[in-house]
């Protein structure tokens, strides 16, 4: 099925948006010019409406008085009228039918012969009976004339003012259905869009959190908008890329550690090869002997120190290979016995390592991982000591005295302590108090993940010249994979 990308949602969006907008426009433009042409036309009728009203007033001087200067004036804004009339013929269409038009434009003329015939009759001298007869009449046509011509001026006027505020009303409305088209319209779009991307984004953080814990997963890309799926897409590929740097980093550091302990690995396995040989030599010389227990002794000694030096390589071997994360049930005494024997060599006879766990305490742990953390802070003590000291490591069960179910594992050391403004920074990448050259800072920060990946937490508590104690929980609900 064909899907729409973000950018082209957001562009259609936008061009509907706009055509909204310059519709609205348009047509506010159209209405607002058509009301400037009322207002115009207004002027213009209320200027004919006026002239008339003079016209009229003038007309009753005239007929009150029969003063020439009267007329004049009168015939002076009939004129004003005739040109008014003339002029916007054309723009009186728009509001006036033309048989109106035609009517007002009979009355005009005929006001201004009634009006002629009028003044004609005031300059004769004839029968004054008759005279006053045709007078009458000729001042009725005047009247009616122009009372016609006022009605006239009144009624456009008022059919102009009608149309302005019909046209007002219009704008306004077209306006305020405008302003709802583009509410409706950019609320939609917002959410319809919105929806999607925040929808989007909240997978991610959820996909975040979840391998910020260590866990690896990968994303269903599965149907939606271009952008979307490459950036899910993208995001799988920096999962993909963001494990196996991280196995990379944790076998280099594995491997650092592999290479300061391999001199004392050595030394282990000089004692227990050592004994072989002595015994074998014995054994050599005392061969044609009679002594039967003797010789049975030292070849029991010969297999004891075999297995020593077999079980050194198998732990050396096994910490150095490079395994998929795997959880198991471990017994943790005996894991910590075998990270021993990997280290004591590195440790001065002057160092005493005391380990204080219950034989049949277990944590659901990956071996090689939760090795290389007991390995690195044994060390880390180790290192910090120097000269003479002690190293304690202790577990418990935290459920006899805590509501939360796990193992409490505690490695301390009596060395100098770490200072308070250096404790912050303790688990941060490449942040090292050893000299250049002795540590590359990752050592903390690589135990600091792996305890994250097992879903647990590790603190450090330590006090300048009395020692540092490391305190990693395990929870003891984790599943085994």
């Amino acid at each position: 099925m064909f899907q729409l990308g973000i950018r082209k949602k957001i562009t259609y969006g936008f061009y509907l948006l706009l055509i909204i907008t310059v519709g609205s426009a348009i047509l506010t433009f159209a209405i607002v010019k058509r009301v400037e042409r009322q207002v115009t036309f207004s002027e213009i009728v209320e200027d004919f409406f006026n002239t008339t009203l003079e016209v009229r007033r003038f007309e009753k001087n005239y007929f009150l008085y029969h003063q020439e200067k009267d007329f004049q004036e009168n015939q002076l804004y009939w004129l004003k009228i005739r040109d008014i009339f003339e002029n916007n013929s054309s723009a009186l269409h728009l509001v006036v039918s033309s048989a109106d038009i035609q009517r007002l434009a009979h009355v005009i003329t005929a006001y201004n012969e009634y009006m002629g015939q009028l003044h004609g009759y005031d300059q004769k001298i004839g029968n004054k009976n008759e005279s006053s007869a045709s007078l009458e009449h000729l001042e009725e046509q005047v009247r009616s004339s122009g009372k016609e011509l006022t009605e006239f001026g009144e009624k456009t006027r008022d059919t102009v003012k009608q149309k302005i505020k019909l046209l007002l009303k219009t704008t306004q409305n077209i306006l305020l259905v405008s302003m709802l088209c583009l509410f409706v319209a950019a609320l939609a779009i917002a959410a319809f869009l919105g929806r999607r991307v925040v929808n989007s984004l909240k997978m991610l953080e959820g996909y975040t959190k979840i391998i910020s814990q260590g866990d690896f997963v990968e994303i269903s890309v599965g149907e939606g908008e271009q952008e979307i799926r490459s950036l899910l897409t993208a995001f799988n590929r920096m999962t993909k890329e963001l494990q196996i740097r991280q196995h990379q980093l944790v076998q280099s550091e594995k491997l650092a550690a592999l290479g300061t302990l391999l001199s004392g690995v050595a030394h282990e396995l000089n004692n227990p090869l050592s004994n072989i040989s002595t015994s074998a030599q014995i054994l050599s010389e005392e061969i044609e002997e009679g002594d039967v227990e003797f010789k049975k002794n030292l070849i029991t000694q010969i297999e004891t120190q075999a297995d020593k030096a077999r079980d050194i390589v198998k732990t050396l071997l096994e910490f150095s290979r490079i395994k998929e994360f795997k959880k198991e049930k471990l017994l943790l005494k005996k894991l910590t016995d075998e990270t021993i024997l990997l280290v004591r060599g590195h440790a001065p006879d002057n160092v005493i390592i005391a380990v204080e766990i219950p034989e049949d305490l277990t944590i659901i742990a990956d071996k090689q991982r939760m090795q290389q953390v007991l390995l690195n802070l044994i060390k880390n003590g180790i290192d910090a000591i120097e000269e003479n000291g002690h190293i304690w490591i202790s577990a418990s069960n935290t459920g006899y005295y805590s509501s939360y179910n796990g193992v409490e594992i505690l490695i301390e050391d009596d060395g100098p302590g770490i200072e308070a403004e250096q404790l912050k920074k303790i688990f941060d990448p490449f942040f090292t108090t050893k000299d250049v050259g002795k540590g590359s800072g990752l050592g903390l920060f690589i135990v600091h993940d792996i305890i994250e990946w097992h879903g647990g937490s590790i603190t450090v508590d330590s006090r300048p010249g009395l020692g540092t104690t490391f305190i990693i929980w395990l929870p003891e609900t984790q599943q085994e994979s």
